[in-house]
């Protein structure tokens, strides 16, 4: 009966534990796609003519594209604080599970207080259980605060990325009755 419900904790940490993965992987990728399109618009900005709709344009492109690198970033690596809902006692307790996190496992002095911390989690399926129900708990918080800043930098990034093709769209309606492009080199 306790090995089902670990099974259980450990499929719902797998679970989100791949939400963390999905999220950096997407934020990887608009980073990416974001870059492809700054270097576009920086080979053509010298020959964006001067006024007053292309400078409101390239101001609001350059706003969206900053905040999303920003927030880009955030869903990388997000700054995550302690939880309200954390009772002093619960932080106490938390401390004493850190054999199953990275950080908590460093703060073992040696591999034979580590090892003795983990047999003596091991030995209680209720310790078991609260360790893999506290990285969960953790993740999902760390995951609310990664896909806030990915749903924020996927608008900024059509925003910018809107801006970038009216601009573009401005330059063929301006260059077309010349009959070609300027060169950008």
């Amino acid at each position: 009966m306790a090995q089902e419900k670990v099974n259980v904790v450990l499929r719902i940490l797998d679970n989100e534990t791949r939400l963390l993965e999905r999220a950096d992987q997407r934020a990887i990728a608009l980073l990416s796609i974001l870059g492809v399109f700054m270097v576009f618009f920086i080979v053509y900005y010298r020959v964006i003519p001067v006024s007053p709709l292309t400078v409101t344009l390239i101001v609001v492109y350059f706003v969206c594209a900053l905040w999303a690198i920003v927030n880009l970033i955030m869903t990388i690596r997000p700054r995550i604080h302690p939880s309200q809902h954390e009772q002093p006692n619960d932080r106490y307790k938390a401390s004493l599970f850190d054999t199953a996190f990275f950080a908590g496992i460093c703060k073992y002095r040696d591999l034979s207080a580590y090892r003795e911390a983990l047999k003596d989690m091991i030995a209680d399926d209720t310790a078991i259980i609260n360790v893999y129900t506290s990285q969960v708990f953790s993740l999902a918080h760390i995951n609310a605060v990664k896909y806030k800043y990915l749903r924020r930098a996927i608008l900024l990034v059509i925003i910018a990325i809107a801006t970038e093709l009216a601009i573009i769209g401005y330059l063929f309606a301006n260059y077309l009755p010349q009959g070609e492009l300027p060169s950008p080199f």
